[in-house]
């Protein structure tokens, strides 16, 4: 049995900016180098790869907001160079502090659905991808959309094609029991492959749900 998904203790969040800051996956992402290590302004521009202003004003905006804070000051000549940290490494937002259409994009998946997409859109432009969309009937009667066949392995899972998959499709049939099983399994499988450190970055979906029409 894999290891638990371990969670840092959590800060709740009372503050409207902060909640604001944190249920935008766009700006929360400024703060991840902080909640690593006490880092300068300029180190943590570094680490992101983004301008030295616009991460000045993101800084500023999240020391207002609590979840900065200045924990040393670097002397040199002149002004001297402020070392910042986050608050915590765990923040929890009450529902109530999120304005509804932030509210309605995380619920959505919007960001992550994006980053997916663009990642496959990416992958796609590659010139050795050769994947290919597949749309048939499955022995129920169901049509299947995805990028392999559910009883044949596509070529894409070879050794020199890219990390990709894209499957979607309402063909399993499944008792309770079984679909319990599933979940279990696609979660024991996120479990075991979260905590490693590769030097490639990649978005994750793991979805399932009864279908809606309750057949």
């Amino acid at each position: 049995m894999s290891a638990t998904v371990e969670i840092p203790p959590m800060v709740e969040v009372r503050n409207p900016l902060a909640a604001r800051i944190l249920a935008d996956p766009d700006v929360a992402l400024w703060l991840k180098p902080f909640m690593k290590a006490e880092l300068s302004v300029k180190e943590a521009a570094e680490t992101l790869k983004v301008p030295l202003q616009t991460l000045h004003y993101r800084v500023e905006q999240m020391v207002e907001a609590g979840l900065l804070e200045v924990v040393g000051l670097e002397a040199r000549r002149g002004r001297p160079i402020k070392r910042y940290r986050a608050t915590a490494t765990g923040f929890k937002v009450p529902l109530d502090l999120i304005p509804p259409r932030m509210l309605e994009d995380l619920e959505s998946a919007v960001f992550w659905s994006r980053q997916l997409q663009e990642g496959l859109e990416r992958t796609r432009r590659l010139p050795k991808y050769r994947d290919h969309l597949t749309v048939y009937l499955n022995e129920h009667g169901l049509m299947i959309f995805g990028s392999s066949h559910e009883k044949v392995r596509p070529k894409l899972l070879g050794d020199d094609e890219p990390a990709v998959l894209s499957l979607w499709t309402i063909g399993l049939h499944l008792t309770r029991e079984d679909a319990k099983a599933l979940q279990a399994e696609l979660w024991e499988i996120y479990q075991r492959y979260h905590k490693r450190q590769g030097p490639e970055r990649y978005v994750l979906h793991l979805g399932m749900a009864p279908h809606p029409d309750g057949r």
